[in-house]
Parts: structure tokens; sequence; C-alpha cells
């Protein structure tokens, strides 16, 4: 090849190698515009910041976002458009940014002369000391969403501060619960923390969960609503009752179970109460009704104007008076034929005085007491009258009873003086066996004659035994008023203690010539009964009749009754008792013969005993012919009110 030819090959490269660089450079620089375009589209603003925080260079503020011109803010620190805390943001993101390849997004604010603006930046390094950082202005987007937020945090308030527990589960998440307001927390006993994101089956367990479920997925397989009434126990152990509604509502993106539940346990303990009150109240009132009915005293209720409200006299009295008394008369008029009430009327008299008035009167017989009582509204209130409450009460018993009262009054200040003179008899009474005593016993010292000292023994005995019997009877009473009289009950042969007092009898007689005789002796008689008060009523009823009988008989015994009760009596002949004092024998410090030695207890004291045996006594008597006391014991065993055993 020539040189020329080498020349022209040489050429020819380096046109061709001018023009590959060309269209290289071509190429470079479309690439260059293009990625111009695509960052002028963008919302962002670039900055290029060093490792100093300072602005090194500021791309793409067509937008006009920034706060100063660029140029004002090139080669400053980028802290100092912003608030502290917002600088404090960025500088921590761009130091994060530095430290590894990560990129980091924050949001912040900046100060504006219109107010603040916010700002999301993200931050990447693309060098040893320099990060880029793609500021965007999104405050709409934060306006919207602190609208937002605030719509959503006031909707909340108001849903968790509802009266009432709510209840959302969330349908597309297997019915896990989204919210659970404080009425919630309060009535179910479970807190937010136990229920959020958890489904009925985690929290109630697989029975109650279970029916929970299947109820939820009823109402969602037929788009429809459930109400019910539901009774569950909270994990304190409080059973409650609880209306539940549910629903189902969605936005067509998202399904949620909308449920909300009204307790009504305190509701229901409220109508029991209720319920309650009202039957008390009723019964209350059918008992008030009931003892108004049966009362002793018949009642009117009328009104300011006389006209009867209510009355139950009808059913109290059978009185024809009681029967004019009926519910919307007037009672001047229907009862008492007036056009006016009566100037004496009680209830009229009640009515001015606003007091209450009783009023006495006899109406064919029966004594009446009337007692109007005035009713005002209230017990402060005396002056609005609401009527009168007219009471008629039969008095007579009353007045009855008082008169007997008077006359067991005048009785006891009779026994009074019978005492007052049984305690002056008793010391004439106590003196006269004592003097005898100490006379014949100085008369006995005194005689050697045997037969002036047998008698003078004689009389001296006699009156031991009568001053003996005084004190005894004076004991005995004295017991019986303490109720200290004590019966020993033993089985007791009656027909050998007759014998026995049959041959003491007719030795203490003072009359030879009075026949002594115990009549059934062939008759057994076995008595379970106290041996000593048996004796005791004997020996007084045979000593009586000794003493008022002076000739004749005096005769004793007992009999078999077809009851099974032994009938014991004393028969004698002699004075007999005056028939309007018979009545009065058995009465304590009465004594028929004022010239007797005797206290007038005797009789007094067998009566006692006979009935604390669980007998009867009596006496049958005819003034001049004579007299028989008797008295009756149960042929089985008797407990008297204070006994032991023997």
């Amino acid at each position: 090849m020539t040189g020329y030819n080498i020349a022209l090959v040489v050429l020819i490269c380096l046109c061709i190698a001018a023009g590959g660089g060309y269209l290289h450079l071509r190429r470079r620089l479309a690439r260059t515009r293009f990625a111009e375009g695509i960052v002028r589209a963008m919302p962002d603003v670039i900055f290029l910041v060093d490792d100093r925080l300072v602005i090194r260079d500021i791309i793409n503020n067509q937008h006009k976002t920034l706060s100063a011109p660029v140029s004002s803010l090139i080669g400053r620190p980028v802290t100092e458009a912003l608030t502290p805390e917002s600088a404090r943001q960025v500088a921590g993101n761009i130091r994060s940014a530095l430290s590894d390849d990560k990129v980091h997004t924050d949001r912040y604010a900046v100060r504006h002369k219109a107010g603040p603006r916010y700002y999301e930046g993200r931050y990447k390094r693309i060098g040893p000391n320099l990060v880029v950082c793609f500021e965007r202005d999104v405050t709409e987007q934060h306006i919207d969403l602190t609208t937002l937020q605030q719509s959503e945090q006031l909707l909340n308030a108001v849903l968790d501060n509802m009266p009432m527990p709510l209840i959302v589960k969330d349908i597309d998440d297997d019915l896990k619960y989204v919210f659970w307001n404080k009425r919630c927390e309060e009535q179910g006993g479970y807190t937010r923390e136990q229920i959020i994101g958890r489904t009925d089956l985690e929290i109630y367990g697989r029975e109650r969960g279970s029916r929970y479920r299947e109820i939820d997925r009823r109402i969602i397989s037929e788009k429809g609503s459930y109400k019910g009434e539901e009774i569950y126990t909270t994990p304190d152990g409080v059973k409650h009752v609880s209306i539940v509604n549910k629903n189902v509502v969605s936005n067509n993106l998202h399904h949620w179970l909308l449920a909300t539940r009204w307790d009504i346990s305190d509701l229901i303990r409220t109508q029991d109460e209720l319920l309650r009150a009202k039957e008390e109240v009723e019964k209350t009132q059918a008992m008030n009704q009931l003892i108004l009915d049966h009362s002793d005293n018949g009642l009117v209720f009328l009104s300011p104007d006389f006209i009867v409200e209510w009355e139950n006299v009808g059913k109290y009295s059978h009185h024809p008076r009681a029967a004019r008394y009926k519910k919307g008369v007037c009672c001047y008029r229907n009862i008492r034929d007036q056009e006016s009430p009566c100037p004496e009327c009680v209830v009229r008299k009640a009515m001015l005085s606003g007091q209450r008035e009783k009023k006495s009167a006899s109406l064919e017989g029966i004594d009446i007491e009337m007692t109007a009582t005035p009713v005002f509204d209230t017990a402060a209130d005396r002056h609005t009258l609401r009527g009168v409450v007219l009471k008629y009460e039969d008095v007579s018993l009353q007045r009855q009873a008082a008169r007997e009262l008077q006359a067991a009054k005048e009785a006891a200040e009779k026994s009074d003086r019978l005492k007052s003179l049984f305690l002056s008899n008793m010391s004439h009474e106590i003196r006269t066996p004592l003097n005898a005593i100490i006379g014949f016993s100085e008369l006995l010292a005194q005689t050697d004659d045997p037969q002036e000292r047998q008698e003078y023994a004689g009389i001296v005995s006699r009156n031991n035994e009568l001053l003996l019997q005084l004190i005894n009877d004076i004991l005995d009473l004295s017991k019986i008023e303490a109720n200290t009289l004590d019966f020993v009950l033993a089985e007791t042969d009656v027909r050998g203690l007759m014998r026995t007092l049959e041959l003491s009898s007719r030795q203490k007689s003072l009359r030879p010539e009075v026949e002594i005789r115990f009549v059934t002796e062939e008759v057994p008689c076995m008595l379970r009964t106290d041996q000593n008060r048996f004796m005791q009523l004997m020996t007084n009823l045979l000593g009586n009749a000794m003493k008022f009988t002076e000739q004749g008989s005096i005769r004793f015994g007992y009999e078999l009754l077809p009851d099974g009760t032994w009938r014991f009596f004393v028969t004698d002949t002699g004075r007999g008792i005056p028939a309007e004092k018979i009545g009065e024998v058995f009465k304590r410090f009465v004594k028929l013969d004022a010239f007797t030695n005797g206290t007038g207890l005797g009789l007094a004291i067998c009566q006692h005993i006979v009935e604390r045996l669980g007998g009867r006594i009596g006496v049958e008597s005819e003034q001049g012919r004579g007299s028989t006391f008797w008295f009756t014991l149960p042929g089985q065993e008797t407990k008297p009110g204070k006994e032991t055993e023997a």
C-alpha cells in the first residue's frame, strides 16, 4: 500500500472515531435531558447536604414550596429554617443516612409567614460526605390526616363513652374483636387488652364462645340482624341479664359486625323490687282492710262537706243507725234528717278546733263513745283539711269492766280490812292458848291432887295443840302467798289413815256423846298423794265438825266415782251454815262464829291444797241440820305445781 493510501485510511479512521464520539455525546445529552424532565416532574425539592448539615445545592424548586429564595439558602445550615423540634428530626435523619446505605423517612414542620408548612423527607447517602434529601410538601395531606384523626378521635370518644356497651367484630378476620368501649369493660368484666384481637372462643371458652359464633354466623349468612336476651356471668361471679342487638355493616371493602348490649339486670331487679313492693303494699292494704273490718270499732271517713267517703260501721254494728252510713251520702241528712250539722256534732267540733274531739252517748242500751279526729294533708300543714275520721266504739264492756274493777277494789279494801282484823284477832287467838298454857302450867305445878293434875295437864295439852294449829295455819298461808307450799307424792294407804283419824278424833273430842265414825272401813283405798297434806285436809274438816257439833254424830269416809276419782266427805249434825254465807266459807279470814277459836284460814288452805292436788272442794249445808264438806282427788298420779317424789 502506498503512503497515500495509508494516510487516507488513517484519515478515514479518524473521521469514524470523531463521528462515534459525537453520537455518544448526543446520547448522553438526551439521557440527561430525560433525567431532568423526570426530576422536574417530581413534586419533591432535592437538597444536597454535606456532613456539616450545610446545603450544597437545591434542585427542582419550580413548585416554589421553599420559604426563601434558593440562592439565600445554599451555603447555610439546613436547620435554620426549621423549628427546633423539626431541626433535631432532620439533623438526626441526615446523620443516620451518612452512617448507612438505607433510605430514612420522616416528617417535619417549616416556618412560613402564612403559618407552618409540613414536609415529608427521604434521606440517602450518595457519597462519603454527601446526602441527597428529597423534600415534599405534604401540608394538605397533613391537614386532611389531622382532620381525619380528630374526627376518628371524636367518633371513638363518642362511641367509647356511650351509655351502653358497643362491640365491633371484624367479619373478614375470623370475627376478632376490633372495638370494645368503656361500658363493655365496666359491665363485661374484661379490659380492652383482654379482648381486642381475640375471638369469642379464645375469650369465653368453647361452650359460650361457640354459642356466640353460631349466632354471628347466622346473622352474616342471612344478612340480617339479631335481637335477644342473654344471661351471662362476669369473671367476678355476678350474674347479668342483657338485651343484645347485632347488625352487619360494611363499606363495600370491609365488613364488620356491630353489637350493642343493654344490661337490664338493674331494671329487672328494680322491677322485682317494685313487684315485691306492690305485693307488700297490697298485702298491707288487705291486712289493714282486714283489721278494719274485724276491729271492735266502727270507722267512718267524712269529707269536709260531711260526705261519707269510706265506712265499715255496717260490718261492726247491726244497730239501725249504723246502716245509714253509706258511701256518698251526707251524714247529717241521711242519719239525722237535717239540713245542717247539729251544733253538738262531734265531727263539726273537730273540724272547727282542728283537734280530736270525743262524745259519749247511749243508743238503745248500748254505751257508745264517738271520737272525731281531723285529717290534714301533712302534719305540718294544719290548714288544708282532708276530712275527719269518726270512730264509733262500743264501751259497754269497758264500763262494765270499770264497774267490776270498782267492785274488786272494794273487795280488796274489804280483804285488807279483814286482814287487819285478822292480825288483831291473831294476837287475841294466840294470847288465849298461851295464857291458858301458862296459867294451868302454874296450877299444875302447885297442886298435888292427881285428878286436878290430870285435868290441868289435859287443858295444857289441848291449848298446845290449838296454838300449834294457829301457827301452822299462819305458816301455810305465807307459803301459799309465796307459792312455796311443797308436796311429796307417794303411794298412800288412805284406809289406814282414816282409821288413825277416827281414833285420834275420838280422843280429842270434848263431847263424848257425839259419835265419830269412819263409815267406809270395808272399802280399801290406795292413792298416790301427799300423806301429810291429806291428813291436814281431813284434820281441818273433822276439827271444824267437832267444833260446831254439840250432839248427834260425825261420819266421814270416801267413795269411788264412775269417772275414776275419789270423793272424800265429812258429814256432821251440827249447827249448819246459813244459805247466804255458804259462798264465803272458803274465803280467807272468814269466821262464821266470832266466839269460836280459830283463824278463819283453815278452809281457804284446804281449798288451795285440794286444787293443787288436782281436785275440787265443796260444801252442802242446811242451817240447824248439819253440813257435809267434801273434796275429790284423781285416782291417777297428779302433778301439782311444785312437788317431789317420796
